[in-house]
């Protein structure tokens, strides 16, 4: 059965980690990023072995095991810690923060299989070792146990041990880790936490303390020979309580290996530098060439899942590769810290200015950020202070617009600079843990319905993506990668020649006569050409009409006001305008006075201009009645007027 594994890693690493986990059936994998804290506790739970790979900015890999320890250790289930190669200083803190295992990348996906599944399931394959005395310390008390194998130590009583117990080893001047396979019949305490370089040297130590006996004589006791190497002595020992059956690790491996491999569980790994006090400095040891470091994991994961990966070990020297010439320019970029981004951002924000500590490229990137943040953005960060994701963004892109400028000024003034690829690589992955947070508060956003404040955060990570395409656009230039000449009008249309290109000559193809025409269509060719003289004639005529049409309609068609003679309406007529059928009278109150007697020379007047409805008003603009010219008669005049 499967064994349930909890793998905590970056979420970039993820998928490629738990797919090839899962191969060959030995893991049941459930994947839990670093930043998630309460997933990856929830899950521990329910785990057989724990799995954490390298920590992050936010969750060091110490920190990380003191939280899901408990979950795990307390149920006897493992929790290993998986370290690269620079991170070697970080054992014994990751060991007494709850460590069951350290493991070492990178390492070729098969070997780390192998080597996982041994510290998870606790295998002690038999191996012949060598007499000396341990000492065996733990958190309450300490043993002696004087057999030590390649693989580990074992005792021939038993011991207060737990399984899965973390337990110190010394003998000599080796200080190593273990954990504890059993504590009886026979305690068998295995090695933890070795690097690949620290055990050739616990081997040769074996080799070089085993006393063969004289010729011909008969050992006084079952002490263990010496054999050649990779040659499987028989042992005594019980089978582990867990894990592969004996013979397992034995196996050779169905790809052919190109190194000599060890016959236990245990298989070589990555060169990784040694921790002071672990291995003797006069112990022999071949140390292969160590890989170049890698800042974000991508060596690891390269090196995890290389399907014929050798296995760091002595090599036959190789000759070295011609060395690229070191640029003399100065080195590019290099990056500003965030907190002093951050400061100067919030000195913006609170006071205008920045601090007389404040770098001066620094505070010039402030000033033109923050410049252009929108308001919602202002308010956001002076309510959430330093802590607010906006606050965050608003650093990284001031990082980067550093070392943007700092390019552009160098390649302005045509100097070469010595591009630092680990820099471009740390910003990089600043701008992503930036825009992780970003995204999390869009996915908070989007389930609460927050529509505005989606809106800010999406600007935001827009914002900063467009400052991270800068960096590289830059980077690339001072690199000497120019970017593809923009293509202009005609550079993809062979029949289009601008103004001083030379006509391109057409292929083959565009040369072809035209298809034959039938003889049976040959009549008809020239019905459909006609002449198109006429044409454009009628067209203009067509737009003249038009015109004229419209302006007619304009003009004529429709009624204009036109203003009479008020004289010819008689005396307290001021004025009359008629528009169409309908006319506004302005008459004076003496005219109201007498409307009897004036009325009817008024009626005659509007009669003459086809006027039917008449209005009369004050000089104040106040309605004074309505007159009807077909009858002559007014209504809604006042009543001392009539």
């Amino acid at each position: 059965m499967p064994a349930r594994l909890l793998v905590v890693a970056d979420p970039k690493m993820l998928p490629a980690l738990a797919g090839g986990l899962r191969e060959g059936g030995k893991f049941e994998v459930v994947a839990v990023s670093l930043a998630d804290a309460a997933a990856a506790q929830a899950a521990a739970t329910n785990a057989d072995a724990v799995a954490i790979f390298y920590g992050g900015p936010g969750a060091p890999l110490p920190a990380a095991l003191q939280a899901l320890a408990p979950k795990a250790r307390d149920r006897g289930a493992r929790v290993i810690a998986v370290l690269q190669r620079e991170q070697a200083g970080q054992r014994d803190e990751c060991f007494r923060a709850g460590a069951s295992d350290v493991l070492f990348m990178p390492i070729p996906k098969d070997q780390f299989v192998a080597r996982l599944a041994a510290s998870v399931f606790l295998a002690f394959p038999g191996e012949p070792g060598a007499m000396a005395a341990v000492a065996v310390a733990t958190r309450s008390s300490s043993f002696r146990i004087e057999d030590v194998s390649p693989n580990g130590v074992e005792a021939t009583g038993q011991l207060p041990f737990k399984s899965g117990d973390t337990v110190r080893l010394s003998w000599g001047s080796f200080q190593i880790w273990g954990v504890a396979v059993r504590g009886g019949p026979t305690a068998q305490i295995r090695f933890a936490g070795l690097a690949p370089d620290e055990e050739g040297p616990i081997r040769e130590w074996i080799k070089s303390s085993v006393k063969q006996p004289p010729a011909g004589a008969q050992p006084a006791a079952p002490i263990r020979t010496s054999p050649p190497p990779m040659a499987p002595v028989p042992s005594g020992r019980a089978a582990p309580v867990a894990g592969p059956p004996p013979g397992f690790s034995d196996r050779k491996p169905g790809r052919p290996q190109t190194h000599s491999a060890s016959a236990g569980a245990d298989v070589a790994a990555a060169s990784v530098p040694a921790a002071q006090g672990v291995v003797p400095s006069a112990a022999p040891s071949a140390r292969p060439a160590t890989a170049p470091k890698s800042t974000n994991g991508a060596g690891a994961l390269s090196g995890l899942f290389d399907a014929d990966g050798a296995t760091p070990g002595p090599k036959a020297p190789q000759p070295a590769a011609p060395q690229r010439p070191v640029s003399k320019g100065p080195v590019w970029p290099v990056p500003a810290a965030i907190a002093v981004c951050k400061e100067a951002a919030m000195d913006l924000l609170e006071s205008g200015d920045v601090g007389p500590a404040i770098p001066a490229n620094v505070a010039a990137s402030a000033r033109k950020i923050t410049a252009l943040l929108s308001v919602g953005e202002r308010a956001s960060i002076e309510k959430a202070g330093p802590g607010s994701h906006f606050a965050e963004a608003l650093a990284v892109r001031m990082a980067l617009e550093v070392a943007t400028a700092e390019g552009t000024r160098l390649s302005s003034a045509n100097v070469a600079p010595n591009v630092n690829g680990e820099a471009l690589a740390a910003l990089t992955k600043l701008v992503d843990e930036a825009a992780a947070r970003l995204q999390k508060e869009a996915n908070a956003a989007i389930g609460k319905g927050e529509v505005e404040n989606l809106q800010l955060v999406t600007a935001a990570s827009a914002a900063l993506s467009r400052d991270l395409l800068n960096l590289k656009e830059t980077a690339d230039r001072l690199r000497g990668v120019g970017a593809a000449p923009r293509l202009g009008a005609g550079a993809l249309d062979p029949e289009v020649v601008l103004r001083g290109q030379q006509p391109r000559p057409r292929s083959a193809a565009a040369q072809q006569a035209q298809p034959a025409i039938k003889p049976e269509l040959r009549d008809f060719r020239g019905l459909e050409e006609k002449r198109g003289r006429t044409k454009p004639f009628f067209a203009v005529l067509l737009l003249v009409s038009s015109i004229v049409a419209a302006a007619y309609g304009f003009y004529y068609g429709v009624p204009h006001q036109v203003t009479l003679a008020a004289d010819s309406a008689g005396p307290g007529v001021q004025r009359i305008d008629f528009k169409g059928e309908a006319a506004l009278v302005t008459v004076t109150q003496q005219w109201l006075a007498a409307s009897q007697a004036n009325l009817p020379r008024l009626t005659q007047v509007l009669r003459e201009h086809h006027v039917k409805k008449g209005v009369l008003r004050l000089p104040n603009g106040t309605a004074a009645g309505i007159l009807d010219v077909a009858s002559g008669k007014a209504s809604g005049v006042p009543a001392a007027s009539q």
